[in-house]
């Protein structure tokens, strides 16, 4: 325990019950379809992520807000038996957060996010938390949490030289508050466009965001570019990672699974972190969102390091 502490990962997080539905497509505007099937999970960005940084051996502690309901009862039950230390985990008289998803029939989702709990974590025991869990090595935290909470919880880390990871999703204006907070930013490519306004799939427009995210305080940018893969960058250089060419079933959860693995990666890499850490870590990370998008749903999709090990996709996890 005392070794994989020194590894240890606090995710500011969203706590979420997933009802999803399978649908031929996502509905226009003001369309109803028939759908194949539905179901209930637990899900949101920060649970996802913690979930998959544990699944993958990483000891990892969760702070959030859930709701004084059957929802956050049970959610604090799966994070219990997923090994996550829960004790900055808050209840609140908010209902627990909610996610209505559609899944189309080649895998692409479209979600609409209830914050509930999510909105009330108190930005000063997310602050307290980070002070009172030893050996952390990475704070990683989305948009989907309290903004508030996630600052005071990324300038602590900060104060204290634990690396700080900011998944810009779903980008809105917060994230200029914490990007000079954060030293990884991982967008995906409709978040980078959202964030500087430039086209991630154009070499020159994918410096010149970067730039701008560098010029904000970040020191590594990761753009997601689904089945291109990602782009790592910093402040002088571009490595293009790519993705493994598998059927997709299901996106739900796969760039929450990609940040987890991120995340576990980059907190068992002693000292500071090079390029070529943050590099091999996204080829790891890669991997793991690989076999997430062959499954269904959020937390049922996310693989233990032995089931990435047996899909078929880890000839190449030495990276």
């Amino acid at each position: 325990m005392a070794d994989r502490m020194t590894r240890a990962i606090a995710v500011v997080a969203s706590l979420n019950v997933d009802h999803i539905v399978h649908a031929p497509r996502i509905p226009e505007p003001g369309e109803t379809l028939m759908g194949f099937s539905a179901s209930r999970e637990l899900g949101g960005k920060g649970g996802n992520q913690a979930v998959a940084a544990a699944r993958l051996g990483a000891e990892v502690a969760v702070i959030g807000c859930v709701g004084r309901d059957e929802d956050g009862d049970e959610y604090l039950a799966a994070l219990l038996a997923e090994g996550a230390d829960v004790t900055h985990v808050r209840r609140s008289a908010l209902p627990t957060g909610r996610a209505a998803i559609t899944v189309d029939a080649e895998g692409v989702n479209s979600i609409v996010v209830v914050s509930g709990a999510n909105a009330d974590i108190p930005a000063a025991a997310a602050e307290a938390a980070i002070d009172e869990l030893p050996g952390l090595r990475v704070v990683a935290g989305q948009l989907e949490a309290a903004a508030e909470a996630t600052e005071r919880a990324f300038a602590a880390a900060r104060s204290r030289g634990v690396l700080t990871l900011l998944n810009t999703a779903p980008a809105d204006d917060v994230a200029g508050k914490l990007l000079p907070l954060s030293d990884v930013v991982v967008a995906n490519e409709i978040e980078f466009r959202q964030l500087t306004g430039q086209d991630p799939f154009d070499g020159n427009g994918l410096r010149r965001g970067g730039a701008e995210l560098f010029a904000a305080g970040c020191r590594w940018v990761i753009v997601t570019l689904g089945a291109a893969g990602c782009a790592v960058l910093d402040a002088s250089s571009s490595t293009h990672v790519p993705a493994v060419a598998v059927r997709a079933v299901d996106t739900t959860a796969a760039g929450d699974s990609f940040v987890g693995a991120l995340a576990a990666r980059l907190a068992e890499i002693p000292g500071e972190p090079t390029t070529a850490d943050v590099v091999a870590a996204c080829g790891f990370a890669a991997k793991v969102a690989a076999v997430v998008v062959t499954r269904h749903g959020a937390h049922p999709s996310l693989p233990t390091l032995a089931e990435v090990g047996d899909s078929g996709v880890a000839d190449s996890l030495q990276g």
